[in-house]
């Protein structure tokens, strides 16, 4: 007779692993929609506020009520962004529960890396688009000289 051990499934580290997967795709979308061209020209906006100022002069002179202002639409970038954050988290916590629990390592300890790069990417990114604005900013205020000479 022989003793074998059998192993568990991997079930904490597979749905970390597809939940880290998952949070890693939307986390890229999302930086990529951050370069996408404006929707609008400066040129089109600057002719649309000349529009409603024109407008709201008439009506001025009309003595009619101002129209009530359009709400903007709803932007549902940031809540995606921080659910994908937030399913990063919890893919992290499943690797881990699979590794507590003697599951098989590989998935627990893919679904705990791609979790945290998923975390660390969109960190970084950000941190990265603030060094940059930084060094703009800074090599405006010292080019300002040259400008008034």
């Amino acid at each position: 007779m022989e003793l074998t051990i059998k192993d568990r499934p991997a079930k904490f580290g597979l749905a970390g692993f597809m939940l880290g997967i998952a949070s890693l795709v939307v986390i890229l979308i999302q930086l990529s929609a951050f370069f996408e061209p404006q929707e609008k020209s400066s040129g089109t906006v600057i002719g649309e506020i000349a529009a409603e100022i024109k407008q709201s002069a008439a009506r001025a002179l009309a003595r009619e009520p101002a129209p009530k202002p359009t709400p903007p639409p709803q932007d549902y970038s940031q809540f995606i962004t921080i659910a994908a954050l937030c399913v990063a988290g919890i893919a992290v916590v499943l690797g881990g529960i699979g590794l507590y629990r003697n599951e098989p390592h590989r998935l627990s300890f893919m679904a705990v890396g791609i979790g945290v790069s998923a975390l660390v990417m969109h960190y970084v990114f950000w941190l990265a688009i603030l060094i940059c604005g930084v060094a703009l900013l800074i090599s405006i205020i010292g080019n300002l000289d040259s400008i008034f000479d």
